[in-house]
């Protein structure tokens, strides 16, 4: 009798009866109207609905222009463009990085780091700092504005050994420190800073991390994710992008117009995994920054990659999404060659981004 009544409480269970964390996972790709609508059916849906329902503006897309001392800001969410002035003391730098809505950048014949904010014009000189043929790997840890922030850089001045610099607001000089490594290349170094460290992944995928509070260097013991057979070595360097979310980090690796291969860094098991799809998230992919978002927008595409460049004579940018397997447009023509020299960047909007779109 007991076996008859648990069917029968199977069978006529409804989605109502779903637990919370189903729930939520369900919810999670639901973009704002549905969202709202779900919200409604019931007590738990509803709660499922709002503990999601997280509104967020898109990062910016920002192009520089070789010809102009100008720059252009195209938000994605609704496909307007600004054009601004850059400051003259700006003509000719280069973005090596950019967070928070600030931009790292310099020059190559010079020895000057600015961090600017192409919002508020805000500048902050950093000090001297020989280049020599230029930092094969910088970034920094937060907007300057915050005492915590860290600007850091690396560079190998001879073979075995890489020489580390930082900088904080209210410092006159970088700290310096030389630490045995054979960890850079010659390009393609990418940095993200997450979890109070910087972690830096090079050209062989080898990940290392830089902890700024105790100035510590580690080459981790990390297996590179595994090349996949159909995939030459020359492809398997290019078109790579680090990116981090709430605790976690992602490399994506496209090769021209095959589905781009997404892998999650499991730091217990020291191990890439590959995963088949972002689930909730949308992963903003450029050169010099990455940024990630897990929202309800209107208008945005969810478990999608948007890449730094417009489709050719619309206000859209190339994507990637998961859900339907496929490119948009189909013919996204992205030259990576081309893609490394041009000086497209996404950047977090201001919080007043409403008033400037």
């Amino acid at each position: 009798m007991s076996m008859m009544i648990t069917k029968e409480k199977v069978e006529n269970q409804t989605w109502r009866d779903l637990p919370l964390e189903l729930l939520i996972s369900v919810m999670a790709y639901l973009e704002i109207k549905d969202n709202v609508r779900a919200s409604a059916v019931c007590k738990s849906w509803h709660e499922a609905a709002v503990s999601v329902r997280i509104i967020d503006q898109p990062p910016w897309l920002m192009h520089f222009s070789k010809s102009k001392n100008s720059y252009e800001i195209y938000n994605p969410s609704n496909g307007k463009k600004h054009t601004m002035e850059l400051p003259k003391s700006l003509a000719g730098s280069k973005v090596r990085y950019s967070r928070d809505g600030w931009l790292l950048m310099s020059k190559n014949i010079s020895s000057d780091f600015v961090l600017f904010n192409p919002f508020t014009m805000d500048l902050v000189v950093l000090p001297y700092l020989e280049l020599w043929y230029g930092y094969q790997l910088v970034g920094f840890s937060c907007a300057p504005t915050s005492s915590d922030c860290v600007v850091f850089t690396i560079k190998d001045y001879d073979p075995g050994h890489v020489t580390i610099r930082t900088w904080s607001p209210g410092q006159t000089v970088w700290t310096s420190m030389q630490v045995e490594s054979q960890f850079l290349d010659v390009k393609r170094n990418y940095v993200v800073f997450l979890n109070g460290v910087f972690y830096c992944l090079n050209i062989r995928n080898c990940l290392a991390v830089f902890d700024p509070s105790l100035r510590t260097w580690n080459v981790l013991d990390v297996l590179p994710p595994r090349c996949p057979d159909h995939i030459d070595d020359e492809s398997w360097y290019e078109g790579k992008f680090m990116v981090g979310y709430e605790g976690d980090i992602f490399v994506i690796c496209t090769f021209g117009n095959a589905e781009p291969l997404v892998f999650k860094l499991d730091l217990t098991q020291g191990v890439w995994e590959k995963r088949e799809n972002l689930g909730s998230l949308s992963i903003f992919v450029s050169i010099n920054s990455c940024e990630s978002r897990t929202y309800v927008h209107e208008g945005m595409l969810r478990n999608s990659i948007y890449f730094a460049k417009l489709c050719d004579n619309e206000t859209r940018c190339v994507t990637y999404s998961f859900d339907e397997r496929r490119y948009h447009p189909s013919e996204h023509n992205i030259n990576w060659g081309k893609q490394r020299s041009s000086e497209n960047i996404w950047i977090e909007p201001p919080e007043n981004a409403l008033e400037i779109a």
